[in-house]
């Protein structure tokens, strides 16, 4: 005679099995949404990525590893790239004919894929630059008026 657990009981784990898995899928998609103060969101980095590379590239031409060097310096470790987010962009701005690259030698006789700048790269860092400094500007204006507002006492006979 074979035992047959109670169905009602293996159907209660399953939903619970069920339960489970959905709360923890829930919760981990709630965790990754939200940011530490200090955590860059992935739009943001994703907008950034061009005139990141631009700027590092205007510094010097540059091989893949160092730059996700300098991005991290350059953002105090906010920005963490990794190879895997880097070399698409660095392949979109090639065959944007902003970037070119070439094979070199390094000291330690390692062959590196270095980056530079073309002139119509040059062109597009000025104008990423102005289009920044245009969100940077507006950004400081409204938080400027937001922390005047937040820091003028409430008018007398209101409540807040």
């Amino acid at each position: 005679m074979v035992l047959e657990p109670n169905p009602s009981l293996k159907e209660r784990v399953k939903g619970q099995t069920r339960y489970l898995l959905l709360y923890i899928h829930r919760l981990s998609m709630y965790n990754s949404a939200m940011h530490t103060p200090n955590q860059i969101g992935k739009d943001l980095v994703a907008a950034s990525s061009t005139p990141l590379v631009l700027a590092i590239l205007a510094e010097q031409d540059n091989y893949g590893y160092a730059i996700l060097q300098r991005v991290r310096e350059v953002s105090g470790g906010a920005l963490e790239w990794t190879d895997g987010m880097l070399y698409p962009v660095l392949h979109r701005l090639e065959r944007a004919d902003l970037i070119q690259s070439r094979w070199e030698k390094s000291e330690s006789g390692r062959q590196r894929k270095y980056y530079s700048l073309t002139p119509r790269g040059k062109k597009q860092l000025t104008q990423e630059r102005a289009q920044w400094q245009t969100v940077d500007a507006t950004l400081r204006q409204l938080w400027q008026s937001l922390a005047q507002e937040l820091s003028t006492p409430p008018l007398k006979g209101f409540s807040s």
